[in-house]
């Protein structure tokens, strides 16, 4: 009986018995430690420590899956390099491009009219907007200028620097101060 309202407890909530086992990826930003410490006269002490760990390839797939940018960005950094996981440059491209955009927290639905009244959309808000990260179009720009994409096109590297730098970024302005000026 309980295993029969579980079940449908989860198919209610979206949820396959496979996603509950395994619903959420590991904490990203550090490991927590406790310890008891005994010292020579007898006194225990409880020793709290925070560990920040290098998370495994899986882990950051993970968290690359729900859409967090920065494990987007660190994904496609194994995948261009091969760090842990087969290189994949298309791939990495495609995820920098991914961190790079800006995520906007409204969505617009469209209601039918009823009767002889029109349609139309409205705005939903579903949260934050979030923006991208200009490292991922940075190292993208890089990519494509250094002939590591899977088409590199140094036209459209420059292009993205530009941008970047427009916008404020530093280390995309220092590199175009470093060419040579024509």
């Amino acid at each position: 009986m309980t295993g029969r309202l579980l079940a449908l407890i989860l198919l209610l909530a979206g949820a396959s018995p496979a996603v509950a086992k395994r619903s959420a990826c590991p904490d990203p930003r550090a490991r927590q430690i406790a310890v008891l410490v005994a010292d020579a006269s007898g006194d225990v002490a409880l020793i709290v420590a925070r560990i920040k760990e290098r998370l495994s390839t899986e882990d950051v797939a993970c968290w690359a899956a729900r859409g967090d940018k920065p494990m987007l960005l660190e994904l496609a950094k194994r995948l261009e390099s091969g760090d842990g996981i087969a290189r994949d440059v298309e791939r990495a491209e495609d995820l920098y491009v991914s961190a790079a955009a800006t995520k906007f927290g409204t969505i617009y639905i469209y209601t039918p009219g009823v009767g002889k009244s029109p349609g139309r959309t409205i705005p939903m808000r579903m949260g934050p907007d979030v923006p991208g990260l200009p490292e991922a179009a940075y190292r993208r720009a890089l990519m494509h200028i250094e002939g590591r994409a899977a088409k590199p096109s140094p036209r459209k590297g420059y292009s993205i620097l530009r941008k970047l730098a427009k916008n404020g970024y530093a280390p995309a302005a220092a590199y175009l101060e470093r060419l040579p000026k024509t």
